[in-house]
């Protein structure tokens, strides 16, 4: 089981650290769609 309480730091690290991708790029990404 996820604990949502312990992934939110980490989840927020990860979006802040990402640089954005551009939709085209996501659409092309095999699980954007599924």
């Amino acid at each position: 089981r996820f604990r949502l309480h312990d992934l939110l730091p980490r989840l927020t690290r990860a979006m802040v650290l990402c640089k954005p991708c551009p939709e085209p790029m996501l659409r092309l990404a095999s699980n954007f769609l599924h």
